[in-house]
């Protein structure tokens, strides 16, 4: 240890504290988020002393060359503990670099902000300064950008104005002709981005390492192309675009990201246009929106940012209001439409996703407005005697308009459970490209071309635990469809309720539902072998509600009649009508483990009655189907 730590520079990280403990007996260290204690009744006094000399222009072998044995390893050992807490650094392990030493004190702050974060912040200061920016587009955020990008030390700046405004063209006269005299070193080339040849993007993007756009109003076409320039040309491109009455900033698409990747058209089809009335957008507010793109711009190239390192990380993006000037940083979702992706293999049937595991992996796909999905919420929504949870799904069809499913369940897990993967399912439907699409028949496995796809009808659609377990869902969607809604069938057999077997839960759902009052019946209902249905009905509230529910036991499908029934039960007293059983409701009531090959008989019995059920994986998207790969839509092709 005593070589080791003998050969640092130790150099006291920025916004460093230390105080006494209390007590007395150690030292407070904080970071400004982190809180460091050491023990030792002389430790502060140790700390105090050395503090002064922690700015990395001695080793720790030349601070204690004069000091005792004991001592030195007290300083040693306090050292190291600072090194190894992350409060300090080792400058002798900086990579070197060649800034002049005015332009190191010039931009100290900058550096000093990377320092606090990375290793080597001169050097990777000297990596953004050198960097070729060009900025592009128009308006008061776009000359506010140029002029963040010139103060942030960036010495090799082009300016692109998309329009020919006199405004903006004194501005930036005014910005270049300053630049040199502040910073000899800075340069500010003005150029027209518009050129007489059709390749003014490609010249824009390959003259440039990064390449920032702003305007003031959303350009779609303008970012549509620069960004297809800039993949091309392998250039980093972060814009910031007003959107309505908001601002949104980033993502950051630069090369060497993962495969899929969000770039800017994923979040023109997340966010869609809104019109924007420009009364917020004055004062300081284009300055506000400038800082933060040119922000990004800095700590991304420095590598401060998390996901300059992390290639696989999902797309930042930062979303200004502009009228309280609040904000919050999504994670933006790749969007199937415009992003490659590289299509997943046929999902293993004992690949099993349970809850806990779902739950887990939605996270990557999950942003209150980027996202596929929205978190879950309870919101108002009663919770009791079961548990209701809405979720808002990004529909990929109509941009900035999502859709709402539910779930609801014995207990918030299972809930949540059946709302997500009705809401990954459902998306997955609406992703699926028009015409002809791949499926698998039940029957013998073999492929078969489904005439129709595209379609968001939700018959027959289905996440499942595995591949078989959605299949066994799919299946007994079209067995349900068809029964007349709130009513029994007339071919219903009535059935005496206290004499069927019923699972713990389904005994649980029946008690509660004989607390309500009214009478309580149920029914078989004709179905194809393989298949129970089972229909039930309550008197109560003045009204008749009446539930169907399939299962491959009459079990199952007793227990899913009676929580449907109580579902119906529970939004009309609650006057909640938005969870009643429908569609767009997922209801999940017992914990079963779905087997495998228990549907071979109601496929038989659907092909006798001239159906040749197929099952067509819902996998255009691989980001949503790399978190739950049992996506899929049962047809009902006819024989």
């Amino acid at each position: 240890m005593h070589s080791d730590v003998a050969a640092l520079c130790p150099r006291m990280r920025a916004g460093v504290f230390f105080t006494p403990t209390p007590e007395g007996d150690g030292v407070l260290l904080t970071n400004g988020s982190d809180v460091v204690t050491f023990q030792g009744a002389s430790t502060y006094t140790w700390l105090e002393k050395l503090s002064p000399h922690l700015n990395g222009g001695h080793s720790v072998g030349d601070l204690t060359a004069g000091l005792p044995s004991a001592k030195r390893q007290m300083v040693e050992r306090l050292v190291g503990a600072l090194h190894e807490a992350g409060l300090v650094r080792d400058v002798a392990a900086d990579e070197p670099h060649t800034l002049p030493e005015e332009v190191a004190s010039a931009y100290a702050s900058q550096i000093a902000f990377v320092e606090a974060f990375r290793t080597s912040p001169a050097r990777r200061f000297q990596r953004y300064r050198e960097s070729r920016l060009c900025v592009v587009g128009a308006g008061s955020v776009f000359t506010a950008l140029v002029e963040a990008v010139l103060l942030s030390g960036a010495a090799r700046v082009t300016a692109r104005p998309v329009t020919g405004d006199p405004v903006d063209r004194a501005r930036l006269d005014a910005l270049a002709a300053s630049a040199g005299g502040r910073d000899p070193g800075q340069t500010l080339a003005v150029e027209p981005l518009y050129g007489p040849d059709p390749a003014w993007a490609a010249r824009a993007a390959e003259g440039a390492d990064v390449l920032l756009a702003a305007t003031d109003h959303a350009e779609p076409a303008l970012f549509a192309a620069l960004d297809a320039a800039c993949a091309t040309a392998g250039t980093t491109l972060i814009t910031a675009k007003v959107v309505g009455e908001e601002a949104w900033i980033g993502p950051v698409c630069a090369p060497g990201r993962a495969p899929g990747s969000a770039r800017w058209s994923s979040l023109w089809r997340r966010i869609g246009a809104g019109e924007a009335t420009g009364r917020f957008l004055t004062g300081p507010v284009p300055g506000i929106i400038a800082n933060h793109l040119a922000f990004r711009a800095f700590e991304y190239v420095t590598g401060v940012a998390d996901d300059a390192e992390d290639t696989t990380a999902s797309g930042r993006v930062v979303h200004l209001d502009l009228e309280t000037l609040r904000t919050v940083t999504h994670t933006l979702s790749p969007h199937p439409a415009v992003e490659a992706s590289v299509r997943p293999a046929t999902p293993r049937p004992d690949e099993a996703v349970d809850a806990e595991e779902l739950a887990k992996r939605v996270v990557a796909v999950t942003d209150a407005r980027l996202g596929v999905l929205a978190p879950v919420t309870e919101e108002h929504l009663d919770q009791f005697p079961l548990r209701v949870v809405r979720l808002a799904v990004d529909d990929p069809r109509r941009p900035g308009e999502p859709f709402d499913v539910w779930g609801a369940g014995t207990d918030f897990d299972a809930a949540r459970d059946a709302a997500l993967r009705h809401g990954l399912a459902a998306y997955a439907a609406r992703v699926a490209a028009p015409g002809p699409a791949r499926g698998i028949a039940l029957a013998d496995g073999a492929e078969r071309q489904v005439p129709v796809q595209g379609d968001a009808a939700s018959t027959g659609v289905a996440a499942g635990v595995t591949w078989a377990d959605a299949v066994e869902q799919g299946l007994l969607d079209h067995v349900l469809s068809g029964l007349p809604a709130g009513a029994v069938p007339e071919s219903a057999l009535p059935l005496d309720l206290a004499g069927l077997r019923l699972t713990d839960t389904a005994q649980r759902l029946c008690g509660l539902l004989t607390v309500i009052g009214g009478e309580l019946r149920a029914y078989a209902v004709d179905a194809p072998d393989g298949a129970f249905v089972r229909t039930v009905a309550l008197n109560a509230l003045d009204a008749q509600l009446v539930a169907h529910g399939a299962g491959f036991t009459a079990d199952e499908a007793v227990e899913s009649a009676l929580g449907q029934l109580l579902l119906s039960h529970q939004a009309a007293a609650a006057d909640q009508p938005q969870y009643a059983p429908s569609p767009a409701v997922r209801l999940r009531t017992g914990a079963r483990a779905p087997g495998e090959g228990r549907y071979g008989s109601l496929v038989e019995a659907l092909r006798a009655r001239g159906k040749e059920p197929v099952a067509v994986p819902l996998d255009g998207d691989a980001a949503v189907t790399g978190v739950l790969p049992h996506l899929l839509k049962v047809v009902l092709l006819d024989g």
